[in-house]
């Protein structure tokens, strides 16, 4: 029933109650403690805790052994108020009250109200703190109770697809929405309708379907009912905003948060999305202290701190701050804690897939595993070179076998024999060539296993997850593309870049080729970074951006212009003056005139 219904339904039952002279005394009394106990649900719902626990415990103070209904009904209230007060010791008093409540419908035969007050403890105590599995348990205890043409039926489904998506089961959440939709189009339910919708945009935003998302999310709005004018509606639009934004839909994404600012600018759910927002494409210094500020508050979802955690990262990286990559890893062991390592995967697959490497380098098994599966290998070429496998450093006998496995590191397409011996040992005979590479490959074998396997006339390095070949692709992927996920593409890239590729080997002339291409693809990178967060007006990520490629290259008299254009625009003329200067250090070097903006700063001779 719609609030609006049960409201005038309630306020007629007291109107005959003060009218009605043929009622007895306890009759009258009966009613109206239970018309109170369903007022106090009622404020449960819409979130004024405090005139929910009031009336809940007055009704149940005035109860006697003949009024178990109302009892009853107002443990219930009782319940559902403790469990949005969001601290695990307000958690506990919900499961006890609410269990309570569940006992007394039972004795009652009121099975449809016990079951609900199952879900109650199934959402809002064990999915609001990340206990998934007895999530899943409490509701599909509750569908059990309840008979098959039930109107609860629809929106506690809906629920328990959100808690399966969360989970990232997308066929068995796909399978109960579908159930929901029936039964929410047999009874003509607009909110369970609006309930469906907004899961299945849920499921669509966690899999990057940005066309689904935004059909989804209109279509919930578009079933907006009582609900939608209640703390509910500020969710709604709050969650709206980050499922769009995560798909890449940001002008729609911002119009969304901005209603839910405007609504509700410090309800917990809205300011959420809002540093969600900020750490995924906005103002990475002002994500940090919009987290920083949540995370110091009275409450935060347990299901949601490994998310907040994992944004807190981002944005760090994003930053140009250390500890990124402790903070992933953490996140991973949150995410873990509140249902496994998938509920990471199905929520911030893009997000996760940039830090994993960070993650990985910090010390994460779950990061490793996800990189290098069933205890595969994992090669860094960017900076400190490295092969680990399962954590663990892996020998290579120094010289040239250690060069051969870096050498076929960088190539994952594999190096023909020939070529290999070509390469390491110059223009011998055939026959030398081979005898030796076979002795390389033996010391290589003895110290670390088959970490170079034969394919035909191809030599390949067994199945890793090598820095340099992933940052080719993500840059491949992120140079490729356009819009707003450009940068978020580059940033996944850029995660990878650790250091100068192939510094091990900085004379060796197969490495020469793949060092240059990587390195013009990081330049790149940087690049679209700074031009993406100019135009968003981050200024200062701009200016970071286009500072670690002058080092990189200082030859760029481009990267000068634009740095200095972005300082003027700030009002830092004396910054702008100082890097004119430096600029015409760099470009006397290679006999390049000053770019005309530039000597307009420094004046005439």
């Amino acid at each position: 029933m719609q609030l609006s219904a049960r409201s005038e339904a309630l306020d007629r039952l007291n109107a005959l109650l003060d009218s009605d002279s043929t009622l007895d005394n306890a009759t009258r009394q009966l009613l109206r403690l239970e018309s109170a106990a369903e007022l106090a649900i009622d404020l449960a719902r819409i979130e004024d805790l405090d005139g929910a626990k009031k009336l809940a415990e007055s009704v149940l103070a005035d109860s006697g052994p003949d009024d178990m209904t109302a009892a009853a009904r107002a443990t219930e209230a009782l319940g559902r108020a403790f469990a949005w007060d969001g601290t695990e010791g307000s958690a506990r008093v919900a499961a006890r009250l609410l269990g309570e409540a569940a006992d007394r419908y039972a004795s009652l035969g009121e099975t449809e109200w016990q079951g609900y007050a199952l879900f109650w403890i199934g959402n809002a105590v064990h999915f609001e703190n990340g206990e998934l599995a007895a999530a899943e348990t409490r509701m599909r205890s509750a569908l059990a109770l309840l008979t098959p043409t039930s109107p609860r039926r629809a929106p506690i489904l809906s629920f328990l697809a959100d808690v399966l998506i969360t989970r990232g089961d997308w066929s068995a959440a796909s399978a109960v929405l579908d159930e929901a939709s029936v039964l929410a189009a047999g009874a003509d339910d607009l909110m369970a309708r609006a309930y469906i919708a907004w899961s299945r945009a849920r499921m669509a935003s966690a899999r990057g379907d940005s066309r689904l998302t935004e059909r989804y999310v209109l279509e919930t709005e578009r079933n907006a009912g009582d609900w939608f004018e209640i703390h509910t509606g500020a969710v709604f639009l709050a969650d709206a905003a980050e499922m769009l934004d995560r798909v890449g839909e940001v002008d729609v994404s911002r119009v969304f948060l901005q209603r839910a600012l405007d609504r509700a600018p410090l309800d917990e759910y809205v300011r959420h999305a809002r540093a969600a927002l900020l750490a995924r494409r906005g103002d990475a210094d002002e994500a940090l202290r919009a987290l920083q500020e949540l995370s110091r508050g009275d409450w935060l979802e347990k299901r949601m701190v490994w998310r907040h955690t994992l944004l807190a990262s981002y944005a760090t990286l994003r930053a140009g701050r250390s500890g990124a990559g402790e903070l992933a890893a953490l996140a991973l062991e949150q995410a873990v804690g509140v249902g496994g390592i998938e509920v990471a995967i199905s929520a911030e697959p893009g997000i996760l897939g940039v830090l994993l490497p960070l993650a990985e380098a910090a010390g994460s098994d779950h990061a490793r595993s996800l990189l290098a599966p069933q205890g595969g290998v994992i090669v860094r070429l960017l900076g400190t070179t490295s092969f680990t496998r399962a954590g663990a450093v892996v020998t290579l006998p120094p010289g040239q076998a250690a060069e051969l496995a870096r050498m076929l590191a960088v190539q994952p397409g594999g190096v023909s024999v020939d070529e290999v011996a070509e390469r390491l040992f110059g223009e011998v005979e055939a026959e030398t060539g081979r005898h030796r590479l076979r002795q390389l490959l033996t010391r290589l074998r003895s110290s670390a296993g088959s970490l170079v396997v034969r394919d035909g006339d191809l030599l390949r390095l067994a199945p890793a997850w090598v820095d340099a070949v992933a940052f080719r692709r993500a840059s491949d992927v992120a140079l490729a593309g356009s819009g707003p996920t450009a940068s978020e593409l580059a940033y996944a890239a850029l995660a990878l870049w650790s250091g100068p590729p192939l510094a091990t080997d900085p004379y060796a002339g197969w490495a020469h080729a793949p060092r240059e291409q990587l390195r013009r693809r990081y330049l790149a990178l940087l690049d679209l970074v700074a031009d993406a967060a100019a135009v968003r007006g981050s200024a200062e990520e701009a200016l970071r951006m286009l500072t670690i490629a002058r080092e990189e290259d200082p030859y760029d008299e481009s990267r000068y212009v634009r740095a200095a254009e972005i300082l003027m625009s700030l009002g830092r003329r004396g910054s702008a003056v100082r890097l004119a200067r430096e600029a015409l250090l760099a470009l006397d070097e290679i006999a390049v005139p000053l770019p005309a903006m530039l000597q307009q700063l420094l004046g005439p001779n």
